[in-house]
């Protein structure tokens, strides 16, 4: 996991709910796994001035190169940050088919109002943010999106679609790359990050 946290403006203290949930559902080995140091400044070329979001698939790309990662591993950066792609207004999230390197973006995963001691919108925030990394991972993995409006891979237009849908994928796209469906063990207890697996081809693709 690779948090981004510019202007010196952090989301997360603690991102090791995320990773207790993934593990047991992709069948990621906690001892291969990491959470990296912040990176902390990106290329002026990945900031849109006139629209003040950042561009998400040239984030993708300069992560995919700076970091050099080999095949084996899957990588999801946490940005503190606002993005969009191509024709959109923006995104919750942005994968490469098949590929090493996916992105979500917290800032419009808040809720309204959002403080850390509100329970309630912590909650509801943690629920999202796991959502979301679930669906870009599982792009990364060769999956598209699924029809099923309950599936994670449905394509969220709103926040609502993410509030709507659960955590874990329908049968047939868990049956598509040979994963059981379960749900998410929420125990918030296992530290990891960089996910080890096979790749396929990398594809950009049109995301959350």
């Amino acid at each position: 996991m690779q948090p981004v946290t510019l202007d010196g403006k952090g989301t997360l203290d603690d991102i090791s709910f995320v990773i207790s949930a993934v593990l047991p559902l992709f069948r990621f080995e906690e001892q291969k796994t990491q959470i990296n140091q912040p990176i902390v400044q990106v290329p002026k070329y990945v900031f849109n001035s006139a629209r003040q979001q950042y561009r998400s698939d040239r984030l993708l790309s300069w992560l995919e190169q700076t970091l050099k990662l080999s095949n084996n591993i899957k990588l999801v950066a946490l940005c503190n940050f606002d993005a969009y792609f191509g024709n959109y207004n923006f995104c919750f999230g942005h994968a490469i088919i098949g590929g090493s390197v996916a992105a979500v973006y917290l800032q419009r995963l808040l809720p309204h109002s959002y403080t850390d001691g509100d329970d309630r919108l912590r909650d509801l925030f943690q629920n999202r943010l796991i959502k979301e990394v679930v669906h870009e991972l599982g792009h990364t993995f060769g999956l598209r999106h699924c029809f099923r409006n309950s599936c994670v891979m449905h394509k969220s237009k709103s926040i609502n679609d993410t509030d709507n849908k659960n955590e874990k994928f329908c049968n047939i796209c868990s049956n598509s790359f040979g994963l059981h469906p379960k749900s998410l063990d929420h125990s918030r207890k296992h530290n990891a990050g960089y996910c080890r697996n096979n790749s396929v081809r990398p594809i950009m693709i049109n995301t959350e």
